[in-house]
């Protein structure tokens, strides 16, 4: 058996130089980012320990002429509606990787001759930025900043054109709102910290309402806020108990919690879209902290609010000292930004999520900073 590392800039890379040389049938033992310090000049790259029986037998002068005897057929087959599924396959592995190599040379020829912008692109990188949105904003930062050579004093305005407003919960008409995110994202606290805000700041009637059944303590934490604000608080043992209870409890705002879980479980999502269906939300909050990856921010707001009107709502932001995470996750999805939370005291510890504070987080380091 022979066992070897590949790497590439992108795991498709890693895949494609695997498969040439080892053939269809090599397994992956294991994936991860490349170690080597060459890739980090470029960006981070992936790499792959794959395992195969035996190598591909190299190409001699019998086997191109067996190739050759075989090709004919294949084409004539090809051209009656059939694919070569071997050599013609593997040719088109290579192509496809010379093509993506050829478009990083000509994304990074710009940058080697132009010191600025790989400065800037590090100054984000050092800030969590992924290297694809850290090139971006390198470029549109020296591009905004223009004549006046302050590109610092340009980053609020082009993140904030980036992103565009902020989208917090509106309260002209009765808002529903349902809440989702992983296990230990920070929803039940962001709940209790909109009630108090609703209830005591804005006069508003507020009920809350728990259908997280799988935490023992996860109703009895938002039962004892509720009695705290002075707002009532129901349990929803099943989806279909919500319209019931709004209809028993009426008020101007309602807030429901739902239990967190792996993104990967299809069965909870699927009772989350029959949530959605029950309760006719008015208002999708999408909670995420900031102390997960940029691509697992990404990965599991798609899993959860796939199809789904969600808004953004950040936690944990006092946890990390840039907030170069959020940055990119929030670029990448392109959904509005409602909320950021930086603590855990209720109600101060949350703030509408304007897209210039985190320009402001990005210079100072983190958010008391």
């Amino acid at each position: 058996m022979i066992v070897k590392r590949f790497s590439g800039r992108s795991a498709e890379e890693a895949l494609a130089l695997a498969k040439w040389e080892l053939g269809d049938d090599a397994i992956i033992l294991s994936s991860g980012k490349a170690r080597d310090r060459w890739w980090k000049f470029w960006e981070s790259g992936f790499q792959v320990l794959v395992a195969a029986d035996y190598p591909r037998k190299p190409a001699t002068a019998n086997g191109a002429e067996e190739a050759a005897s075989t090709r004919v057929p294949v084409e004539s087959a090809a051209g009656a509606g059939g694919r070569d599924t071997g050599v013609d396959h593997k040719l088109d592995d290579v192509i496809t990787l010379v093509q993506k190599l050829g478009q990083r040379l000509d994304r990074l020829a710009p940058v080697m001759d132009n010191p600025a912008q790989q400065e800037w692109e590090e100054w984000f990188l050092a800030r969590g930025v992924t290297p694809y949105w850290a090139r971006e904003l390198a470029q549109d930062l020296l591009r905004t900043a223009g004549e006046n050579g302050d590109p610092l004093g340009a980053l609020g305005p082009l993140i904030n054109d980036r992103l565009g407003p902020p989208a917090p919960i509106h309260l002209t008409d009765a808002a529903r709102v349902l809440f989702l995110g992983p296990t230990g994202s920070g929803k039940t606290t962001t709940i209790a910290k909109l009630a108090a805000y609703f209830h005591l700041e804005r006069q508003k009637s507020v009920l809350l309402i728990s259908n997280d059944t799988f935490r023992v303590a996860a109703a009895e934490q938002l039962k004892t806020f509720a009695e705290i604000i002075g707002v009532p608080f129901q349990v929803a043992l099943r989806p279909q108990d919500i319209p019931d209870l709004m209809m028993r409890y009426p008020a101007d705002v309602v807030l429901i919690d739902t239990a967190g879980h792996s993104p990967q479980q299809a069965m909870y999502l699927a009772e989350l879209r029959s949530l959605v269906d029950l309760a006719k939300p008015t208002d999708i909050q999408l909670v995420l902290p900031a102390t997960m990856h940029p691509d697992l921010l990404t990965d599991v707001a798609a899993r959860f609010a796939e199809g789904l009107p969600a808004k953004l709502c950040f936690t944990k932001l006092d946890e990390v000292r840039y907030p170069g995470a959020v940055l990119a996750a929030a670029l990448s999805l392109g959904w509005p930004l409602s909320y950021f939370t930086d603590g855990q005291h209720v109600p101060d510890d949350i703030q509408v999520a304007f897209a210039d504070r985190l320009a402001e987080w990005l210079q100072g380091g983190t958010v008391h900073g």
